[in-house]
């Protein structure tokens, strides 16, 4: 692998991740000047010439979206782990896998993240610490806008994401935490609102 990418390297090499992770294909100078506020596609190109120098990708073949990643920003090695971005803001109109939402990478076994467009979620505080979900904890999310009656899930809340246990009920969603000392939260249908999906394992970081 080449030298360390400067932070501005970084920052084109994460965009990239981002763009093929929500799009299924790379994008072309021009989105990513335009992503990145660079000067125009001249500028986008140099940066590319050099993440190519340094290893983290390859420019396939004579196409405006020929580019293939050879390293995810944030993770150790190419390997053979799929690489999840963490997230950490969910706002309302705004892309959730957003080049500025991405905080890094998280490479974990394919086995383990079988869905696109997975994600994860920091855990921001103890209102489920009865179901063995920690602050601070890394919630990996299956995105689905419904989900079932019990399940635990992600919600977004005007632009807070919350993680709770999912109930609808008559003309209303509860939000249910399992800690005693939080009450429930109720949602109603013109609520600024939406599901961003299930919670489907938890990560614990050891530092």
């Amino acid at each position: 692998m080449g030298s360390k990418l400067t932070p501005k390297q970084q920052r084109v090499l994460i965009f990239l991740q981002s763009y093929i992770d929500e799009n299924g294909f790379p994008p072309t100078m021009r989105e990513i000047a335009t992503g990145l506020d660079l000067a125009g596609p001249d500028s986008a190109k140099k940066y590319l010439d050099i993440l190519e120098r340094k290893g983290c990708i390859r420019k396939t073949a004579r196409s405006s979206r020929a580019i293939e990643l050879l390293k995810r920003e944030g993770s150790s090695s190419t390997g053979t782990g799929r690489a999840i971005p963490l997230i950490g803001r969910i706002a309302a109109g705004q892309p959730l896998l957003a080049v500025e939402n991405i905080e890094r990478h998280i490479n974990i076994d394919p086995s383990i993240a079988r869905t696109d467009g997975m994600i994860f979620l920091r855990v921001p505080g103890d209102s489920m610490i009865d179901a063995h979900i920690k602050p601070g904890d890394l919630a990996l999310i299956r995105p689905q806008q419904q989900v079932e009656q019990g399940d635990v899930a992600v919600i977004r809340v005007g632009d807070e994401a919350t993680l709770k246990y999912f109930f609808r009920e008559d003309n209303r969603i509860r939000l249910q935490p399992a800690n005693r000392a939080y009450d429930p939260i109720y949602l109603y249908e013109d609520d600024d609102m939406e599901v961003i999906g299930k919670v489907a394992g938890i990560l614990r970081e050891y530092h």
